[in-house]
């Protein structure tokens, strides 16, 4: 459905004063993915590292700096904005706060509706009937399409805005953490809800969270984001089960699942992610990692294939095929 080719996102730095260029910021380095058609990618990493911004160069919210994306086959990143409009009702999100992702001064009907008529989805006489039709599929009543945002929960908002994106029979949905601002007791419903809503109606997601029993929960691959790079992808069990790049092996041993008389295994990795316009030279995660060897300081390691069929860039590996 989506693959996605070197992608680069640099975002430049002016001086406030002078109003000149005096840097660049690296949020997206690089990045190569590709996600099949009616499957969840799930995308990891701690915050900064660069998810966010890869969901919206994916769906062009944000222009890349170099890079392709396909869509089926076909480049959607060079196109220009009247030929891209016709593909926006085919790529939409879910963003991760439902608190301000609505206008608080519109209906819930008109929410509905706005992106059912910009994209000519049905007659404008079957406006209402479809938004019904969303609401119920959502697990909302037609009765709601008459009120407004803020009589809602938040996980009820963010059912709606799950509305929305569907209002335009898309193929392809970015999830941008659309349950981290919610309950935990509300998570549940609303994964739940996105799972049967993908088989019902053979959708594809890029699933972006930080929250890695989330990902495991929903995803089919799993790829880990670090300051802009994808440092090891594979299949989700493979991921979870038996991690291999140092930074993968650190998430994962910071949501262990309990196990009675085993002592926290926690890895503990040394300061912060690094800000994009301060990327270290060579692997960019050396100056965190317990196995730093003397070349990883000098090159940036390359991405190789492991016997698994997971792929990694990781100095570690680069004997194992």
């Amino acid at each position: 459905m989506i693959e996605v080719i070197d992608l680069k996102k640099e975002f430049n730095i002016i001086s406030p004063v002078l109003k000149i260029t005096q840097g660049s910021i690296k949020a997206v380095n690089g990045v190569n993915l590709k996600i099949n058609r009616g499957a969840t990618l799930g995308l990891v990493g701690e915050s900064g590292s660069g998810k966010s911004t890869t969901g919206r160069l994916i769906l062009r919210l944000l222009e890349p700096t170099s890079g392709r994306i396909l869509l089926e086959g076909k480049d959607i990143s060079s196109i220009g904005n009247r030929d891209f409009r016709k593909l926006r009702k085919d790529l939409q999100i879910v963003f991760q706060n439902p608190y301000s992702a609505l206008d608080s001064k519109m209906t819930i009907e008109d929410i509905l509706i706005q992106p059912i008529q910009l994209h000519k989805i049905v007659h404008p006489l079957d406006y209402r009937n479809e938004v019904y039709k969303l609401l119920e599929m959502v697990g909302l009543s037609k009765k709601d399409s008459t009120k407004f945002p803020h009589e809602f929960s938040g996980g009820q908002r963010q059912r709606i805005g799950i509305a929305r994106a569907l209002s335009t029979k898309p193929r392809f949905v970015v999830m941008d953490e659309p349950v981290s601002a919610l309950d935990v007791s509300v998570q549940s419903q609303i994964l739940n809800l996105v799972k049967d809503l993908q088989k019902e109606l053979d959708l594809s997601y890029l699933f972006i969270a930080h929250d890695l029993s989330v990902v495991r929960h929903v995803s089919d691959e799993v790829a880990v984001m670090y300051l802009g790079k994808i440092v090891e992808k594979g299949s989700a069990d493979r991921i979870f089960d038996s991690p291999k790049h140092p930074y993968t092996q650190a998430l994962m041993s910071a949501s262990p699942v309990p196990e009675l008389g085993v002592k926290d295994r926690r890895i503990r990795l040394k300061g912060e992610i690094p800000g994009g316009f301060n990327v270290p030279t060579g692997c960019s995660f050396h100056d965190r990692c317990d196995f730093k060897m003397d070349i990883c300081e000098r090159i940036d390691p390359q991405e190789i294939q492991l016997s698994d069929y997971r792929r990694i860039s990781c100095h570690l590996y680069n004997g194992e095929v």
